[in-house]
């Protein structure tokens, strides 16, 4: 105990000169916040004396208006006219504030007044009439007796002037005090508060007392005359109770009676809640002192006091022990125990080895999860970021970053869902990873992106070795009972041939590689400087697109369609183009892809078919224009769009257009990228009684599967088939194509016609419709009915 005492002593000061510092503070502020609150009742009463002089000011102000108006209304020019006593005794009783309205002569006799006169009244012996009449001024009355309406009032005049221009009379307008005293009641106002308005002899004009109580009560409260300025004072009353009062004059120029309103508050009544908020910081401020204090000292203890003690105790059992041991070897020299290891020292030092091995593997884990990606386990995006970095830091041998994609990979997913194509993924980072050499790496990129850093030496080993990996990545993969082949392309990029040093950079060029890689034959795409400058040229190009569409840019142009039977037109296909401010009118095959990458091939498309339908309703109005079918291409992307059928039903019903006389075109990748979901998109296009066509039939790879699966009206042969029209190979495919169509029903579409011959051969074959260069190119909206006039009888047979 006496060795404990002084130690828990020394920590009791400690922890109360810690403390003392905030306490004094926390009681600095809750000074300032009592004398805060104070203030801001001070403010308040003040505050509230000048909204009670604000009210009477605009009321003068109000009364100045209606007088300087009613002075210039033509009854006020003879005040010795009853009329005028009529007509201001109606201004008086629409305007509740006045007492009475008079207009007395120029003399001070009141002939014309808004209350019956029981006697002759002269006011020229008032002051604020005399300064009327004299200057010609708007003038207030001190505190009187109304004469007229026998009420204690304030009196407020402006001259009248007679037709030249002279003054005559004055219009009075009479405001009895006993408003000003309904004024302050009307306010909210503590029930234990007084509010006056007083003149500068202390006689009360107004309270929200009667006046009899009002004047006791102010002789109470008020024991000296009233103050010389203007603002808050704290007062004793004559019975000794202290009051909080605000002061503020009401006029200092507009009148001679210097008019003031005073605010008293009881001052424990004022302050109550200021003290109240006091006693409670008080209270809580000792609360929590005296709580911390407590914490904090069985804290010390528990946590420091006790453990030192026992601590010391332990390296005294040490100490003892090891002398102990000591003696008994050397001879027993002195009376000491044996000291004992410390088994607490040595829980914590274990409790460090598990910390700092358990912080370890931490640091491993989020090395992992920042530089690895969780489902190949290659590097990631990061990973191959710092390596590129690194390597341009440190002047690296030239080297190559080659981004590999995994073509139709989206495809995948949505077949046979993500389980598959995450298997795919791993299976590919296990093969890249098996062929990485040394001085090589490999990274996923992101999705189905991959790259390779390869040293580089010369042009055709890099390719010779880009090559042998493509053909290690497009071997079929076997995952579970689906067996696939991938594609793949590559984006190249070479460090030495580009002044570039940021890594980020590098994979931007490499990427624009990768795009430029669907324009090309080949798989693998070198980044050239070119590229950069298009992929700018595309941003911008996307800009105006977009602007295209709000802008009204857009056109359609229509090729005819002839009936190789009767050989007339009644047939049109819709082919949108796009007429550009500057770059003129630009053609489908330099904006559609981008449009469709883009995803604006919706808005486009909608557009599209609802001006064509619009276009058709135009026609058929047309004696001269036989087309009463209009066929309009359909994207891929569009079949995705929800709101696409509805819009094609409102186009129909508003233009008055049979949902037959429609023809919507699909090519065979439609059916490939849409799967099952297109095919129930076009199912509902044949419900509605819209047409199908399949159009470039024989360019895809799966048109025969589908035919049996979807009903088609027309199948569209494609031009290239029709250019090769002669060749007997090329000859028996069309006969097979249009044998086929006819057998299931089907007409038949030829397209890119441009020779006789191929007319000819058609025509023998019984081909139904046909199109092309040889009847006629897209044109205009315009052009169409010249295009009738000209062509519309010709038959060709």
């Amino acid at each position: 105990m006496l060795v404990i005492r002084p130690m828990v002593f020394r920590f009791v000061i400690i922890l109360t000169i810690a403390l003392l510092p905030a306490l004094a503070l926390m009681s600095y502020n809750i000074w300032h916040d009592f004398s805060a609150e104070k203030q801001k009742i001070r403010n308040n009463a003040f505050q509230f004396a000048e909204k009670v002089i604000t009210q009477q000011q605009n009321k003068i102000n109000y009364t100045k208006s209606i007088l300087f108006k009613l002075a210039q209304e033509s009854a006020l020019q003879d005040p010795k006219d009853p009329l005028c006593s009529v007509f201001v005794a109606r201004v008086q009783r629409m305007n509740p504030l006045f007492t009475n309205i008079g207009v007395p002569l120029a003399n001070g006799d009141l002939l014309c007044n808004a209350l019956p006169l029981a006697e002759g009244v002269n006011v020229g012996d008032r002051a604020y009439f005399r300064n009327t009449i004299e200057n010609g001024v708007f003038s207030m009355s001190q505190f009187q007796h109304d004469r007229a309406s026998d009420l204690p009032s304030m009196n407020f005049s402006v001259p009248v002037y007679g037709d030249d221009k002279k003054i005559i009379a004055a219009a009075v307008a009479v405001v009895s005090l006993e408003w000003w005293g309904r004024q302050l009641a009307d306010d909210f106002f503590p029930k234990d508060g007084a509010a006056f308005i007083v003149d500068n002899n202390a006689n009360v004009i107004a309270s929200h007392y009667d006046i009899t109580r009002a004047k006791e009560t102010l002789a109470l409260i008020m024991s000296e005359r009233l103050p010389e300025q203007q603002g808050v004072y704290e007062v004793t009353s004559v019975g000794g109770t202290p009051y909080l009062v605000a002061y503020k004059p009401m006029f200092y120029l507009q009148s001679a009676t210097n008019t003031s309103v005073i605010i008293a508050l009881p001052l424990n009544s004022a302050y109550a809640n200021a003290y109240r908020k006091l006693e409670q910081s008080i209270f809580t401020l000792l609360f929590s002192f005296i709580t911390l204090t407590t914490v904090l000292f069985w804290g010390l203890r528990v946590k420091i006091i006790t453990p030192i003690y026992q601590l010391l105790d332990n390296a005294k059992r040490f100490i003892s022990e090891h002398f102990e041991h000591t003696d008994s070897v050397k001879g027993k020299q002195g009376n000491v125990n044996k000291p004992r290891f410390d088994n607490e020292l040595s829980d914590l030092s274990e409790h460090f080895n598990l910390v700092i091995a358990e912080q370890k593997k931490q640091r491993k884990e989020l090395n992992s999860l920042v530089y690895l990606d969780q489902l190949t386990q290659l590097p990631n995006r990061n990973a191959l970021l710092n390596s590129i970095e690194q390597r341009l830091s440190e002047q690296h041998g030239p080297f190559a970053v080659v981004l590999v994609d995994i073509d139709n990979f989206g495809v995948l997913n949505d077949r046979f869902g993500h389980d598959i194509g995450d298997e795919l993924l791993i299976e590919i980072a296990n093969r890249l990873s098996v062929l990485c050499l040394e001085g090589e790496e490999v990274s996923r990129w992101c999705g189905d992106e991959f790259v390779l850093i390869l040293p580089y030496r010369k042009h055709a080993l890099l390719e010779n070795r880009i090559n042998s990996i493509l053909d290690s990545i497009c071997k079929p993969v076997q995952i579970g009972a689906i067996t696939h082949s991938c594609q793949a392309r590559c984006g190249v990029v070479i460090s030495q041939e580009h002044t570039v040093k940021d890594a980020s950079k590098l994979m931007h060029f490499a990427d624009l590689a990768v795009v430029k890689v669907g324009d090309m034959a080949c798989k693998i795409s070198y980044f050239k400087p070119a590229m950069e400058t298009a992929g700018h040229e595309l941003f911008a190009l996307e800009a105006e697109l977009r602007n295209a569409i709000s802008h009204d840019e857009l056109r359609l142009h229509y090729q005819p369609i002839i009936n190789l039977k009767t050989g007339h037109y009644g047939l049109a296909e819709a082919l949108v183009r796009w007429q550009h401010p500057t770059r003129g009118l630009v053609q489908p095959f330099q904006f559609i892809e981008l449009a469709e990458k883009t995803g604006l091939i919706i808005e486009i498309g909608r557009w599209v078919v609802c001006e064509a339908i619009r276009q058709l309703a135009v026609w058929h109005a047309d004696e001269n224009i036989d087309i009463d079918e209009v066929a309009v291409n359909l994207s891929p992307i569009q079949l995705q769009d929800t709101r696409f059928i509805g819009i094609i039903e409102d186009a129909l019903r508003k233009y008055d257009v049979s949902p037959k006389q429609l023809t919507l075109e699909i090519t065979e990748s439609v059916l490939l990228d849409g799967g099952e979901s297109a095919l129930d998109k076009i199912a509902q296009f044949r419900a509605m009684g819209i047409k199908i066509a399949l159009d470039d039939f024989g360019t895809g790879y799966s048109s025969l599967s589908y035919l049996s699966r979807i009903q088609l009206d027309k199948i569209k042969i494609d031009r290239s088939f029709v250019n090769e029209i002669g060749h007997t190979r090329d000859d028996i495919l069309i006969e097979t194509i249009m044998t086929m169509s006819h057998s299931m029903n089907l007409d038949v579409v030829a397209e890119g016609i441009e020779t006789p011959s191929q007319l000819a051969f058609l025509q023998q074959h019984n081909c139904e419709y046909g199109q092309g260069y040889y009847f006629s190119k897209p044109i205009e909206v315009s052009e169409i009915t010249a295009f009738f006039n000209n062509h519309n009888k010709q038959i060709y047979v």
